[in-house]
This record gives structure tokens, C-alpha cells and sequence, in this order.
């Protein structure tokens, strides 16, 4: 497992941070969440909550996360999309300067300017283990599925792919590439270095992927899904399907936020953390409790619960495990979220959401 914390797992990210926006209340007074690679919770900043701690275990992952915060606050949303790769061509001397001009922390910069150096100043964007795990599939699935599983990126309207896809889509190579995708054991091998949390649904990876992928192509536009653009392409090149963080008017209430928020980036287990507060009313856990021991993540919810302000709401999710809670003191809301879960970009989470309920509920 310590394998894993020890490099960039995520630069993109594998989940639609969406999804958090339109769960967190305005004006929260206090949101805390896995910071990923930043672009989990950079627009949550859009929000206004008063304050932000942005936690996770990888030294990695948290100089990503000061990158994308130094950006916001210290650059424009050209330089932005120019430094993280979603505008193509930019060039490395562009990058070199970008980075220069930014106030980060010695070590950051440091690991930063290497890391970079060595990916020959590219798109940081697919720098990540995941985002390159999706490019190794891209060129699977373009061996498998050819010009006929791209061709449904042409498609306009939800009627016209939905009838691609059921008439002309490869769908026998595609399911072969989902046999490969579906695999648990080349996961672990790519991607989670032996940490891929066990299968508890109840059927098989693969199953759980061929429905995954059949509700996306049958409910989305394929085209606005930044997962799908990766698994397909490589790389993203329609802007419709761009993460959040991409969204001109998130990224200038997040920009104007950002200045009067008090943002902290820490370096802890996010429940060991949170136990130092007594005012969070809003926990983007992510999958995190999918890692933890049975015991641990079962008992997740009552962990954070001294943490917790009156009326605070929980988010996690699970892949292929998940994770039942303790609910004791904490109602599931989940079904009040159905259409924003529903429009999740990646399809690949089950989420729960909970918030927990006063005292005064519980007697009830």
C-alpha cells in the first residue's frame, strides 16, 4: 500500500466533481475532503464556503493539489488551461514560465520541476498512474474497436447515439476490450500495485462494467464524459466534456472565493483529521473507506461524528466494494441526489450521501 501513496495516482482525477458541487449548500462554514489531485475540490471553492481543508496521505498528490490552487489564485483561467493540458499545443517554454512566476513551496517546486522535466513539460493533465493506465487501454481499445467505437463521438443527440450504438457500434470487440477493463487482476497490476479493494457486489468486474458502460452510452452524451473521452482517445478533445474545473464562471467564483476562504492543504488520514474539528458540515470522502479494514470503514460515519456541525453532509463512494456504514445517529439521503448522481460523468461510483441528524430527530 505505501507503493501506492508514493507517486501520482490521479492528475485528472476518475470522478465528476460535479456531482459535490450540487450536493454542498452555499456558504458552507466548513468543507473537508480528499484532495485528490485538487480538481476534487478546486470548485467546490465556487461554493464560498468560509473555510476548505483539503486532505490526503500522498506528498504527491498534495503538491498537485497546491499547483491547481497557486493557479487559480495566482494566474488567469488561460493560464490555467493552458498549464494543465486542456488547450493543445501549448509549449514547454510556456509551462517553464507559467511554473516560475508561481508562489509554491520549496519542496513542491522542487518535485514539481522534476516531475515535470522529466515528462518533457506535457500535458500534466496525463501525468497521473490512472490517466495513464486510460491510455494504455485507449490504444486496446483502438486496436479492438477501431474507427467504428469512435464514430459515436460524432453523434449529436442522446436518439442518434443511443441508435449507434445499438445498430453500428463494435459492440462484440468493445465487450472483449470490457473483458481486459473488467479484469481486477491487471487493475491491481497497472494501476493499484496490489491495493484494488475486493469485489463485494455480488457479480463479476466485468458485469459490473458492461453495465456501467451501457448506461453511459444510453443516458449521456458520450462526447461530454471526460472518462470516456480518455478511454477512447487518450486525451480530451471535446470541450463539452471538460471537468468542472474547466467552466469559466466556476473558475471566477472559485477565483473570487479563494481569496477569502481559509484554505488548508494537510497532509494526514482525513479521519484522523477531521477529529482536531468540531465545526465540518461537509465531508467529500471519496472512496476512502473502500481502503479501509472492514472494521474501520464500517464504522466510518461514527469516526467523523464529533467532527461534525449539526445537519453535516457525508458524500463517499464505492467502485466495485462498498462500504456499509453505521448509520446510528445519520440518515441516508441518497435518493434526494438521484438526478445529479444520474448525470455523473464517469458512472463508475456508487455514492452515498448521509447527513447526519440532531438529537432531537434521533429521539424521534
Amino acid at each position: 500500500m505505501a507503493d501506492y501513496f508514493e507517486r501520482l495516482n490521479y492528475a485528472l482525477g476518475d470522478e465528476d466533481t460535479a456531482l459535490e458541487f450540487a450536493i454542498l449548500p452555499p456558504r458552507a462554514r466548513h468543507v473537508v475532503g480528499v484532495a485528490g489531485s485538487g480538481g476534487r475540490l478546486l470548485p467546490l471553492l465556487a461554493r464560498n464556503p468560509a473555510r476548505m481543508t483539503c486532505i490526503d496521505v500522498s506528498a504527491p498528490q498534495l503538491a498537485f493539489t497546491r499547483l491547481r490552487f497557486a493557479l487559480l489564485e495566482q494566474t488567469d483561467y488561460t493560464s490555467f488551461m493552458d498549464f494543465m493540458g486542456y488547450h493543445p499545443g501549448v509549449l514547454p517554454s510556456r509551462r517553464q514560465s507559467i511554473l516560475e512566476q508561481l508562489d509554491l513551496p520549496r519542496v513542491d517546486r522542487h518535485w514539481l520541476a522534476e516531475f515535470f522535466q522529466t515528462r518533457h513539460w506535457q500535458a500534466p493533465i496525463y501525468m497521473g498512474a490512472f490517466e495513464q493506465t486510460l491510455q494504455r487501454l485507449a490504444k486496446v481499445n483502438r486496436l479492438f474497436t477501431g474507427g467504428a467505437g469512435r464514430e459515436i463521438f460524432q453523434c449529436c443527440d442522446l436518439g442518434e447515439q443511443s441508435d449507434y450504438y445499438r445498430t453500428r457500434f463494435p459492440l462484440r470487440r468493445w465487450r472483449a476490450v470490457i473483458s481486459l477493463l473488467g479484469n481486477a487482476a491487471v487493475l491491481n497490476s497497472l494501476l493499484y500495485k496490489g491495493s484494488f479493494p475486493p469485489n463485494n457486489l455480488g457479480i463479476s468486474s466485468r458485469a459490473a462494467y458492461l453495465d456501467i458502460f451501457h448506461t453511459l452510452f444510453n443516458t449521456q452524451i458520450v462526447r461530454e464524459s471526460f472518462f470516456l473521452q480518455m478511454l477512447f482517445f487518450g486525451e480530451l478533445r471535446y470541450p463539452e466534456g471538460f471537468p468542472l474545473e474547466c467552466d469559466p464562471r466556476i473558475f471566477k467564483r472559485a477565483r473570487e472565493a479563494i481569496q477569502q476562504c481559509e484554505l488548508r492543504i494537510v497532509q494526514a488520514d482525513i479521519i484522523d483529521c477531521a477529529a482536531k474539528h468540531t465545526d465540518v458540515d461537509f465531508v467529500s470522502l471519496s472512496d476512502v473507506p473502500s481502503f479501509m479494514p472492514q472494521v474501520a470503514g464500517t464504522s466510518v460515519l461514527q469516526r467523523l461524528r464529533p467532527s461534525l456541525a449539526d445537519e453535516a453532509l457525508l458524500v463517499m463512494r464505492g467502485h466495485l466494494h462498498i462500504v456499509q456504514p453505521d448509520c446510528a445517529g445519520f440518515c441516508d439521503i441518497t435518493a434526494q441526489y438521484q438526478e445529479a448522481i444520474a448525470r455523473e460523468k464517469t458512472q463508475l461510483w456508487r455514492v452515498q450521501v448521509y447527513r447526519q441528524t440532531t438529537p432531537l430527530q434521533v429521539s424521534r
